[in-house]
Parts: structure tokens; C-alpha cells; sequence
């Protein structure tokens, strides 16, 4: 996990690449949490996707300020 890390800029190439960085570690340490049946594991991992989550919400709130053209259905 040393890595990847949470939170920082919201800006497109800081969320692909963190985007990019979590997949490779969830391949990883959730695979291998599953396998083993690790509930501490699993625990901390849910609170990673948790924290991506929340991270991509605050990503997606500037969006919809900076780029509030791009909210509207009809386009």
C-alpha cells in the first residue's frame, strides 16, 4: 500500500492515476484477503474503497461546480 495514497488534488490526471493505483491493489490485497477468509483484512480494505468512494464524490462535487454546462440531461 505504500504506494498508493488518498485524497491530494481533484484534478483528472490525479484521479486516473489514483484510479489506476487502487485497481492494482485491490487486485492484490483483496484477492488475497478473500482467499485467506481475513476478516481484519477485508475490514481494512472496505475502508479503503470507502475512502476512494469519498474521494471521487469530492472529485465529481467540482465537476459539477467548474463544469455545471455538463449537468444539464438534455445534453
Amino acid at each position: 500500500m505504500g504506494d498508493y495514497q488518498i485524497g491530494g488534488a481533484l484534478q483528472l490526471m490525479t484521479a486516473v492515476q489514483k484510479t489506476d493505483t487502487f485497481a492494482e491493489f485491490l487486485k492484490t490485497r483483496m484477492t488475497q484477503a478473500l482467499e485467506t477468509e481475513d476478516p481484519t483484512e477485508l475490514h481494512y480494505l472496505l475502508a479503503q474503497v470507502d475512502d476512494y468512494h469519498s474521494y471521487l464524490w469530492r472529485y465529481y462535487k467540482k465537476l459539477a461546480q467548474v463544469r455545471s454546462q455538463r449537468m444539464d440531461p438534455g445534453v
